[in-house]
């Protein structure tokens, strides 16, 4: 913010907010006058008429010390312009310790499809601009959405400046499909605040305040709202019953809440939080996002018969207990949410967003059959329901969104691998990562599998970027953004492929 808009802010505001410059109940503490900003601003979880709009207080990126064991109030100002003149809405917001004095503010009462500038004011202390946007109604005829969709960002793999390739792009939204930070140690162009394994409220903590400092990921958030769900590297997410785990499994959700705009906190101490949500934009896009990690059967069943050195692992032989008819990725309430969404949409187009590949895909080690099971590949009874629904119901358009596998990968999800593509049901969009690699003992064995799985369409492995997303009535374009760089700051964003799927048609022509 600008010294002329933090006047005009403090001054063309005042009146609005009907309070003064900053307003310190009995219980709420008083603050040191000193940048109180680090983290910048961001929003998220938009509606149709509302979004949330989040900051987090701290002296220091580096020095998250609680400011009190008091709630601060925040103030808060919601503006149709940039220079915040024309207010929309204002209020306080209470910043509260035991969430490390981040800031939620569920701003209610929006309209549809606009968008929105605002800003935090505490003391003196004014936070940068943030811009927003809210969703269409949900009965509006929509003749376009576009938005953008990024994951797996690794600090110590790369710089995150493919975001500086969404600033001009007039996107709505990003969706961001989970490892926002990883809690592992890998090496390369910039190093982890510690190579200790996380554990604590204070070790996640501090990981995600690391990850906010990259410039261009903040210059996101400010720009944009994200939409977040979490994977495997925010949160472990294998089931547990050892009470150490599961205190270091809510500490991971306790920090990834408190650096992000969502709407739900998880509660106190608690191993388990509100994740999935859905997204309607009016009569053109519906998008589903599922809980992938929390109420998944065990992703680890097949471990046992498999070659641990075979792709470090991650690469496993099917076993009988993956086949197991009533095995879930999702939990039975979760299948029913998703199968209702599926089974009563009116939209033209209808997108699943996984963490994960949903796609079926056969590879060879040692003359073995070999999956990657931790995605869709290790629930096929589960995936085989979801088919069934979108075939019985008829779903228009059904599109599958993923990330994890740090690769863009462009499908037709069929019933089983090698199945002619020709009768699959919906065509799947697997975008690369912001920064993290896919080394080559993963990559290898995909390249060479490629001629026996035919559902395939495209494979590549070494891009990094994010996928933009341009929807119409008529088709669903994607373009494929790559960096030509992440191992040094400043790389330039390209439109690496494009590809479209027309309406009422199954697989994406480039």
């Amino acid at each position: 913010m600008t010294i002329l808009q933090r006047r005009q802010f403090i001054a063309g505001t005042a009146a609005a907010l009907m309070a003064p410059a900053v307003f310190v109940n009995r219980t709420a503490a008083q603050t040191p006058a000193a940048s109180l900003f680090p983290f910048s601003v961001a929003s998220g979880d938009p509606t149709a008429n509302s979004v949330v709009l989040w900051t987090k207080l701290a002296r220091a990126a580096d020095d998250l010390e609680l400011l009190s064991r008091l709630p601060i109030d925040v103030e808060w100002i919601v503006a149709q312009d940039e220079r915040l003149s024309k207010v929309v809405c204002s209020g306080t917001g209470s910043a509260l310790p035991e969430y490390g004095h981040s800031v939620h503010v569920d701003v209610q009462g929006l309209r549809p499809d606009r968008w929105y500038w605002y800003a935090f004011r505490i003391g003196g202390e004014m936070s940068p601009i943030g811009r927003t946007r809210t969703l269409p109604a949900a009965d509006a005829l929509v003749s376009r959405f576009r938005f953008n969709v990024v994951s797996c960002q690794h600090w110590e793999n790369g710089f995150f400046d493919a975001y500086d390739g969404m600033a001009d792009d007039d996107s709505s939204l990003v969706l961001h499909l989970g490892d926002y930070i990883y809690e592992v140690g890998r090496g390369g162009v910039r190093t982890h605040e510690t190579d200790k394994p996380l554990r604590t409220l204070d070790d996640y903590r501090r990981r995600h305040a690391l990850y906010k400092t990259d410039a261009a990921l903040r210059r996101a958030h400010e720009r944009l709202p994200f939409m977040v769900t979490l994977d495997n590297h925010d949160a472990l997410t294998e089931d547990s019953s050892d009470a150490g785990e599961l205190a270091h499994r809510a500490a991971a959700y306790h920090a990834w809440y408190e650096f992000q705009p969502v709407r739900h906190a998880p509660a106190l101490h608690a191993p388990t939080m509100p994740v999935l949500r859905g997204l309607d934009i009016g009569d053109l896009l519906r998008i589903s996002i599922p809980d992938t990690r929390q109420f998944r059967d065990s992703e680890s069943v097949c471990a046992s018969g498999s070659d641990k050195d075979f792709a470090f692992g991650v690469f496993q032989k099917p076993c009988e207990a993956a086949e197991d008819p009533q095995r879930s990725m999702l939990g039975v309430a979760q299948e029913n949410w998703l199968d209702a969404r599926l089974s009563g949409s009116q939209a033209k187009w209808n997108a699943i967003a996984s963490t994960v590949m949903m796609s079926t895909f056969d590879m060879d080690h040692e003359g073995e059959l070999y999956r990657y099971l931790q995605s869709w590949d290790g629930y096929p009874a589960a995936r085989q329901r979801i088919l069934d629904r979108i075939e019985g119901s008829r779903v228009s358009n059904p599109v599958s969104i993923a990330g994890d596998i740090h690769s863009t990968l462009i499908s037709e999800v069929t019933r089983r691998a090698g199945e002619e593509p020709g009768r699959s049901l919906m065509t799947e969009f697997v975008g690369t990562s912001i920064s993290s690699l896919w080394p080559e003992p993963l990559a290898r064995p995909m390249h060479d599998a490629l001629p026996a799985n035919p559902q395939v369409r495209y494979y590549e492995s070494q891009k990094r970027g994010y996928m933009h997303f341009d929807v119409t009535p008529e088709s669903l374009n994607v373009e494929m953004r790559a960096i030509d760089r992440t191992d040094q700051p400043g790389g330039t964003v390209h439109t690496d492929r494009t590809f479209v799927v027309e309406n009422g048609q199954v697989g994406a022509k480039s």
